[in-house]
């Protein structure tokens, strides 16, 4: 009878750490991932940032692949450029720029060294969720792409 109760509390045991939810670091944002796939904005070939905690993602921007030169710096406000696309999502709630509403985006190249390696680029955005007039901020953050990140974005682009 006691060896019964003893398996049962550690099959409980197992049973409630598999509910709970994995852990990851919150408090640092990170490129997930740059797309490498063919779509286009404005009729140009176009490149997305994914950005969030972990492997989580709570942010993309989008820019044309011929804005990718050292020193670009791209702004919209009130979704008032149509080369600068950022929108976010968090826990299914999708936040967009909006003509509408107090929102921007900003995307610049800070650097693009293939003999390196690596490019920097700032980004930050306010966006709204559209439904329920909630915002999400991101304030100008530098990212550093290397290795697929990297490739991906120079993918077709001459430097």
């Amino acid at each position: 009878m006691r060896l019964k109760h003893v398996v049962l509390s550690v099959f409980l045991l197992f049973s409630l750490a598999a509910c709970m939810e994995p852990t990851y670091d919150s408090g640092k944002l990170k490129v997930i991932e740059v797309t490498d796939h063919d779509f286009k904005i404005n009729d140009e070939s176009a490149v997305t940032l994914i950005i969030g905690h972990a492997n989580v993602a709570e942010y993309s921007f989008s820019l044309r692949k011929s804005d990718l030169k050292k020193g670009t710096l791209l702004q919209s406000v009130s979704d008032s450029n149509p080369n600068v696309r950022a929108d976010g999502t968090f826990f299914s709630e999708y936040y967009v720029q909006s003509k509408d509403h107090g929102t921007h985006a900003s995307i610049e190249i800070v650097e693009i060294d293939p003999v390196e390696k690596v490019a920097r680029i700032a980004v930050g955005a306010k966006l709204v969720n559209l439904k329920n007039e909630d915002y999400k901020e991101l304030e100008i953050t530098l990212f550093e792409l290397t290795g697929q990140n990297l490739e991906n974005l120079l993918n077709k682009v001459e430097i």
